[in-house]
């Protein structure tokens, strides 16, 4: 069997209206959800793309590989779903950006990663130093559509055509909807800016300090909900065009006679603030839902469709899912389930509760990102001026509540059924205290029993 990985960079769950009324028209992602399934609880376990990827293909969660940075990509010695599905047998193809793989290991996991046509278009910021967008990441409309992705998708498209007699694991992991927030016609139009979903208000004084840091250092102060609702406009017809990309594949793997061989996953590594409290982008250690929760929608050939699934599942489910449509066993022990029962629809039932972490200790200079000038400036300046602002955090989330430890700043306790939108904090409400500790808890029970993985092959002890 086939494998297609179609991975949107940074989409929200929300902005897929496969998954909410109100999100943007993606009949394509539906389209292979109605086949299969759609896992509308689908939540990351970190919120930045290398870590979130690491842990996706290894089945590992951030902690138990340290992989909680942007310049740690998994080495040779470390096993991964890519390296897995070559070992066996699959021809795999990477076109798009890696974060995920070191150099030395490229060759271990796919068989390619060059572009077979290479885009005619790069995006500069298109605003002066003094302008309210200029650290905002909105630029707004462009005419010039031949970017990275329509690079990728060409690519992609040519690569099918190729006549080979192994099976193929197709990785293309998009750039879209990731910042800046630019698109070109008719995307850029699709949308009226005055039914775009009402912004989630800025609330700081009882959040940890990155909240306001961002918000003021962005320049975000200086935008209104006018301006809010202009992003989020942009970012869904950013995530329209991305489901028309994947529309172009679905029609070529039917034209060739290979889409019912071939398994198809639609996943994302994070989502983005998008205009709510006041932020754009995301953060390492940001936790709301509209950045750990993400869609995901898979169709597997021989089984029928079952529908939406409202259970929780956690994006290091994907390794052990796909190595299962392979028939591969894995050789490293790791925190992934198998996903294969309920899209089988053999189960109903996945996770009673999922987690996410992030963050650095203060002394870990070396993890933080270079101070380049660009677009990420004034975030990476951030630590810099207060090494806090990245302290170390680890949420748990259940159907009711979403608790964050944060032992260098303030705790936060939500309750999702009286206020989804995770305006107040109550972790300082005395009433609250049995329900922390439990979920207090179920932290230190998870930490404990992901701590690390030891390897699955026994050394000699002998001299």
């Amino acid at each position: 069997m086939n494998i297609l990985l179609f991975m949107p960079e940074q989409l929200r769950a929300d902005a897929v209206d496969a998954i909410t009324e109100n999100g943007a028209k993606t009949p394509n992602m539906a389209q292979i959800g109605a086949e299969g399934v759609i896992f509308s609880n689908c939540f990351v376990q970190h919120t930045v793309c290398t870590p979130s990827r690491c842990s996706m293909f290894t089945g590992l969660y951030p902690h138990s590989h340290a992989h909680r940075t942007l310049t740690y990509l998994l080495r040779p010695h470390e096993r991964n779903l890519f390296r897995e599905l070559k070992e066996n047998g699959y021809y795999v193809q990477c076109f798009g950006k890696n974060d995920i793989l070191s150099q030395e290991s490229l060759s271990l996991g796919f068989n390619s990663v060059q572009l077979r046509v290479k885009p005619e278009h790069r995006d500069i910021n298109p605003w002066a130093k003094d302008h309210k967008h200029r650290k905002s990441f909105y630029y707004g409309s462009r005419e010039n559509a031949k970017d990275g992705d329509w690079a990728i998708i060409q690519s992609a498209l040519n690569f099918l055509d190729d006549d080979r007699d192994q099976p193929f694991c197709l990785f293309l992991p998009m750039s879209f909807s990731h910042p800046p927030y630019i698109v070109e016609e008719p995307y850029f139009s699709m949308y009226d800016r005055s039914k775009m979903p009402k912004p989630i208000p800025a609330k700081y004084d009882d959040k940890r300090r990155f909240m306001k840091m961002i918000h003021e250092s962005y320049g975000l102060n200086k935008l209104d909900e006018t301006d809010f609702r202009e992003i989020k406009a942009t970012y869904y017809g950013m995530t329209s065009r991305i489901d028309d990309q994947l529309g172009l594949l679905c029609n070529k793997l039917k034209s060739i006679g290979k889409y019912d061989n071939t398994a198809i996953f639609v996943f994302s590594d994070h989502g983005d603030y998008t205009g709510d409290y006041a932020l754009t982008e995301k953060w390492w250690t940001g936790f709301q839902d509209c950045l750990i929760h993400t869609p995901f929608m898979a169709k597997v050939p021989g089984y029928n469709p079952v529908g939406r699934k409202d259970t929780f599942i956690e994006m290091v489910d994907l390794f052990p899912t796909i190595l299962d449509i392979a028939g591969i066993e894995p050789k490293h022990y790791h925190f992934g389930k198998n996903l294969m029962p309920m899209i089988k629809g053999e189960a109903s039932h996945h996770r009673d509760c999922v987690f996410a972490e992030g963050g650095h200790l203060p002394d870990e200079i070396h993890c933080y990102e270079p101070l380049i000038e660009g677009i990420y400036y004034d975030k990476v300046r951030l630590p810099l001026r207060d090494p806090k602002v990245f302290s170390k955090a680890v949420m748990v989330r259940n159907e009711r509540y979403k608790y964050i430890y944060c032992p260098d700043d303030m705790d936060e306790l939500y309750d999702l059924v009286s206020d989804p939108q995770e305006i107040n904090n109550i972790a300082n409400n005395p009433s609250m205290e049995n329900v922390m500790r439990e979920l207090r808890d179920k932290i230190a029970g998870w930490l404990l029993r992901s701590s690390d993985s030891p390897p699955l092959e026994w050394d000699k002890r002998g001299w």
